[in-house]
């Protein structure tokens, strides 16, 4: 039965990687899906009717890879999404394309939605006096509607597209191969990590679809942050959520993306501003653990000037080692000290063996001076800290997932406070918040507890050296040992090779039958047909029908 499973699951696999394919290929990918090695997959009338599509790269490729991304469906549309935020990897003009992908989620119908509810919550038996079929809210992968539970208490439930999690898993596996594959093949891909790209949008989604974990990232920040009076988070309805429904609490308030209500409600836009800023600054400097998708639509402004923060399906984690790195950062970008801004990038990135140091710090200058010099209201601090990220990916110093939700959530938090006010001064902001943070780091009990934390590493190395190094010497003396060399692609050549020398091997047997047969045509020995020997005709007739397999065979894998 566990077969029958596994190869109904790869089957589905193959059909989706085939319509994934095609997809791209109509809307002008074929070159690159050719140049994967994938182009076997697609039928010969397709590869015929898309190898000359938009053959040259033109000002509308970033609009077909958005419409492909639409066609294909919730876990595309996720991906484009994560990809129009990396300003650092992509182009910009595919960054604002991509980001269209945000404003272009239709609603999914009632009964649709219904279906994924548990049979309760409709029943006799129902918490809810009414649930409303209209959506307030549509994303992606769920839905969120309005409802009244038995005890008068209004609430909103976030409900899953139905088969969501299995669709997403399936189109993350073929993902991770076509990353895989654009590594191997289409070598100006390495630099922006196709692969790194899959693995930080698979974990971004696991985090999206499991609505439990977003509970208590709410339930987390509302304790947090439960001494503040203007800042809250909906109440969580434990006994009614699940991983993939979330109840909690409805919260009637203004979206800070409309500023005409905001305006018409006497809000005061600068103070709202510094307390985002604030707030946010705490999230990541003081608790470590940020909201990391501060659209406007995800922040609700109260009457009483309180700011609810109602979306917290995407978070960031901070070590305390990385936060005194950031406030040193920026306290040596205000500083304009170069060299001391290279260092600590240095030591914040992956550093590729092709770094080069001296390019990157080249490359430092121009982007602070172009913000530095301006006065304060008008720095773009989000677009520096993306321009520094663009100049270290181009030589050799990617930035952590981590790190970069980080600076990417900030240049976002920047763009809404300027929508909120826009002469905000980010800049005097936060670098009161850095130095306090940096004098803090400096106290003696954290110093002591730096320390200590240091040195239970450091003991902790100590134990476990003496078991790794046996390990290692068992490994050797057993002749298990082996070195890897970095075979990258020459596995995938000695397929090749051994494919092309079968088909050889068999072409050959097959001409052999050929010509063996057209000699036992010329016999007039043993029985007859048509003037012909039966034997030399029946071989003459499998070899013209192996023949015929083979050629069938190489046109369909596309590599002729």
């Amino acid at each position: 039965m566990a077969i029958f499973k596994t190869l109904q699951k790869r089957s589905q696999l193959v059909l989706r990687l085939e319509q994934i394919l095609a997809v791209f290929a109509r809307h002008g990918f074929y070159g690159i899906v050719k140049r994967l090695a994938l182009h076997g997959q697609l039928s010969p009338l397709d590869r015929l009717r898309y190898a000359h599509l938009h053959q040259e790269e033109d000002k509308h490729t970033a609009e077909r890879l958005r419409q492909a991304f639409e066609e294909l469906g919730p876990s595309f549309i996720e991906f484009g999404q994560l990809l129009s935020t990396r300003h650092d990897l992509i182009p910009d003009a595919f960054a604002r394309e991509l980001s269209r992908l945000f404003w272009h989620t239709k609603p999914v119908p009632w009964e649709e939605i219904k279906q994924a509810l548990p049979d309760y919550y409709t029943g006799p038996d129902s918490p809810f006096r009414v649930i409303r079929p209209e959506p307030l809210a549509s994303a992606s992968i769920g839905q969120i509607h309005r409802a009244t539970l038995k005890s008068g208490a209004e609430v909103v439930i976030k409900v899953q597209r139905q088969g969501i999690n299995k669709l997403i898993a399936s189109d993350v596996v073929v993902l991770r191969m076509l990353a895989s594959m654009m590594e191997k093949y289409l070598p100006e891909s390495r630099s922006f990590s196709p692969m790194q790209m899959v693995e930080e949008f698979a974990s971004a989604i696991d985090q999206e679809l499991d609505f439990v974990m977003e509970a208590t990232n709410m339930a987390r920040f509302s304790q947090n942050f439960a001494s503040d009076p203007f800042i809250l988070a909906p109440k969580i309805y434990w006994d009614l959520t699940h991983r993939n429904i979330l109840v909690m609490d409805y919260i009637d308030g203004i979206p800070l993306d409309d500023i005409d209500r905001l305006l018409a409600a006497n809000v005061d836009l600068k103070r709202t501003a510094e307390r985002l800023l604030n707030n946010f600054l705490k999230q990541i400097f003081d608790f470590g653990f940020y909201q990391a998708d501060p659209h406007p639509g995800n922040f609700l402004m109260l009457p009483d000037n309180r700011i609810a923060f109602i979306d917290f399906g995407l978070v960031g984690y901070v070590t305390e080692a990385e936060r005194k790195a950031l406030a040193d950062l920026f306290l040596a970008t205000v500083a304009e000290d170069f060299e001391k801004v290279a260092t600590i990038w240095l030591e914040l990135t992956h550093a590729g063996p092709e770094v080069n140091w001296g390019a990157f710090l080249r490359g430092v200058k121009p982007i602070l001076l172009k913000q530095m010099t301006q006065p304060h209201k008008h720095v773009q601090v989000g677009e520096m800290f993306m321009g520094m990220m663009q100049n270290g990916a181009r030589h050799g110093l990617k930035l952590p997932s981590e790190l970069f939700l980080v600076f990417r959530t900030f240049a976002e938090i920047e763009g809404l406070l300027r929508w909120l006010y826009i002469d905000f001064d980010v800049i005097d902001h936060c670098k009161g918040f850095a130095e306090a943070q940096i004098a803090v780091a400096k106290q003696p009990s954290r110093l002591v507890k730096a320390a200590a934390e240091e040195v239970g590493q450091w003991a902790g190395v100590a134990r476990r050296l003496p078991l790794e190094v046996e390990e290692l010497v068992k490994t050797m003396t057993t002749g298990r040992f082996s070195i890897d060399l970095g075979r990258q692609g020459f596995d995938f050549l000695v397929g090749e090779l051994n494919r092309s020398s079968n088909r050889i091997a068999v072409g050959l047997v097959i001409a052999a039958l050929i010509v063996g047969s057209s000699f036992l045509l010329l016999a007039d020995k043993g029985p007859l047909m048509w003037g012909m020997t039966i034997i030399g005709l029946t071989v003459f007739a499998v070899g013209c029908s192996l023949g015929l397999i083979l050629i069938w065979l190489v046109v369909k894998s596309g590599k002729y």
